[in-house]
């Protein structure tokens, strides 16, 4: 496999489309899908679901997919190092990033701020929003990405990146597990497994069955993704959950699109209200504001 035909792969599974990945790649269409053909035969496999609005990685691709991110991120912190040279002084950039990265593409970002600072190392530090904001707050670390709250804490700034859509995840027996989509009355009568209160996402959920005036019977609470979907699947429940956080789990549930334009997940960039402290830190936040706009997906 050649290294441009990766980036090519990624460049499409993160664009969704080969026409935005071309028009990001600054090439030909015809030429990206040229690549990617003989990629796939190579590999002996497809690699994308071809579809008339997206394409979507098959199970090959998702493997491809981690595989190339690491293989990049190593081959362009080596090249990083190699920039840096002997006798430059290193320093280390603090940042904090809720688990499995809510969706964003965090370890493509990391890998082009090192590209670009090869003077600067990153350490993150997985955590819930609370934790991080009160670290942040005391300048342990000093950008954070999270799940946006209803409202910044004191001394927090909050710049979103990415909205996604909540969507159902249900046993694969479930009634409702066919359905197209699915509206909030028809889970009145249903048992929820659910996040902690305390959890951006199930303040969410709790908003939007109070707005609707139905009350939810939660019965298991679990604070990781995986875990809650793991008990989804043995039929304990049924959760409502950020859309990229449930596929990545690949735990096998039903997800089902929900007629509601409020249960959405937002992802964030959280730094001090009075801005960041160090020159790494506002390296990070220029890249962030150059390359991380503000996308809504569906």
């Amino acid at each position: 496999m050649e290294i441009r035909q990766l980036r090519y792969f990624l460049a499409i599974a993160d664009a969704g489309t080969f026409t935005a990945a071309a028009e990001r790649l600054r090439i030909s269409q015809p030429g990206l899908s040229a690549s990617i053909r003989a990629l796939e035969h190579r590999l002996g496999t497809a690699l994308l679901v071809r579809g008339r609005k997206r394409v979507e990685l098959t199970e090959a691709g998702r493997e491809l997919y981690v595989g190339a991110r690491r293989a990049l991120a190593a081959l362009e912190a080596t090249e990083s190092q190699i920039r840096c040279g002997p006798g430059v002084t290193k320093s280390t950039l603090p940042v904090g990033a809720i688990p499995s990265f809510a969706g964003l593409d965090l370890a493509a970002l990391i890998s082009r701020f090192t590209a670009e600072n090869p003077h600067v190392d990153v350490d993150v530090t997985g955590g819930m929003p609370l934790d991080l904001f009160a670290k942040l707050t005391d300048r342990t670390i000093e950008l954070a990405f999270v799940t946006m709250p209803p409202q910044a804490p004191p001394g927090i700034r909050l710049t979103p990146l990415s909205t996604y859509p909540m969507v159902l995840a249900c046993p694969l027996g479930h009634r409702l597990a066919g359905r197209r989509s699915v509206e909030l009355a028809a889970l009145r009568d249903e048992t929820f497994v659910d996040f902690p209160a305390d959890l951006v996402a199930r303040q969410v959920t709790d908003q939007a069955f109070q707005a609707a005036g139905i009350s939810r019977n939660v019965r298991v609470t679990c604070n990781e993704i995986g875990s809650l979907l793991e008990l989804v699947a043995h039929g304990l429940g049924i959760a409502i959950v950020p859309r990229p956080l449930a596929i990545a789990t690949r735990v096998p549930t039903a997800l089902v699109p929900l007629d509601n334009a409020s249960l959405v997940c937002t992802v964030a960039v959280a730094t001090p209200a009075h801005g960041v402290a160090t020159d790494a830190a506002q390296a990070m936040w220029n890249l962030i504001s150059n390359t991380a706009l503000p996308v809504v997906h569906r």
